[in-house]
Order: structure tokens, then C-alpha cells, then sequence
């Protein structure tokens, strides 16, 4: 049987909370400025959430040393909100650069698209990252 761990709980429940961002998100994806832009933010955030919370179901057959569950947990999860929030101030914005296909015929100012492209690449970067850490500790339950 497993069982929930601390670092487990918390990550249910940032999934959890980002899964109900994304469906908060979804209704106010009308409102913005680039509405496919805010479709892809609400797709984000509900799938993050969902993984966000599957990690923390399974977090008890995780096998890594205590530093590094910590940067897993937590790189993670904050991966998925960065990439989600450039996403989202992409689609208040107008940004489009770092997001062509969403972003097509939207523009903003260089500092708006810089710092957009800054979290959508760090986010990536870390939660690719993280993720590939949790495969590793997740090895030890093949055999």
C-alpha cells in the first residue's frame, strides 16, 4: 500500500489549486486580449495540475536523495507555473514570439516579450529538468 508522504500532500495540493486556476482561467478566456493564447494557459494549468497531483499520489515510490526530492517536488511544480504564467501574460499582453503558433497576429512591447520568453523558457527548462529526475527515482520500483 502506499502511502502520502509531506512532500506528496503538498504536491496534491498545489495540483490540485492549479487545476482549479486553469478551470477559473477558462472562463475568463473571453475577456482577454488573445483568446487562443488564454485557451492554451487553461490547457496548462489543468494538465500541470493533474501531473502536479499525480506526482504527489506517487511520491512514496519515489527514490532520491533528500536534496534533490526537494528539487523535483518543488522545480517541478514551479516549472509548470512559470510556463503557465507567460503563457497567461501572453495572452493579457498580446505576446507572441515566444508562442508563434498561439501568438500569430499578436504583438507586444520587447520588455513584455522578453520577459514572457524568459518564463516560458526557464519554466521548460526546469520542469524537463525536474521530470527527468523523477524518472530516475521512479527506476528502482522496476525491479
Amino acid at each position: 500500500m502506499m502511502e502520502l508522504t509531506q512532500i506528496g500532500t503538498q504536491l496534491i495540493f498545489i495540483g490540485i489549486v492549479f487545476f482549479l486556476v486553469g478551470l477559473i482561467q477558462g472562463a475568463l478566456i473571453p475577456t482577454v486580449k488573445n483568446s487562443r493564447m488564454a485557451l492554451s494557459g487553461h490547457m496548462t494549468a489543468v494538465q500541470c495540475g493533474m501531473a502536479l497531483a499525480i506526482f504527489g499520489v506517487i511520491w512514496s515510490l519515489v527514490e532520491l536523495p533528500l536534496s534533490l526530492e526537494n528539487f523535483v517536488a518543488y522545480g517541478s511544480a514551479l516549472g509548470f507555473i512559470l510556463i503557465w504564467l507567460g503563457i497567461t501574460i501572453a495572452s493579457v499582453t498580446g505576446a507572441s514570439k515566444a508562442l508563434p503558433i498561439a501568438g500569430t497576429g499578436f504583438s507586444a512591447t520587447v520588455t513584455t516579450e522578453f520577459t514572457v520568453k524568459i518564463m516560458v523558457r526557464t519554466g521548460s527548462l526546469l520542469s524537463l529538468i525536474a521530470c527527468t529526475f523523477l524518472v530516475f527515482g521512479l527506476l528502482p520500483i522496476l525491479w
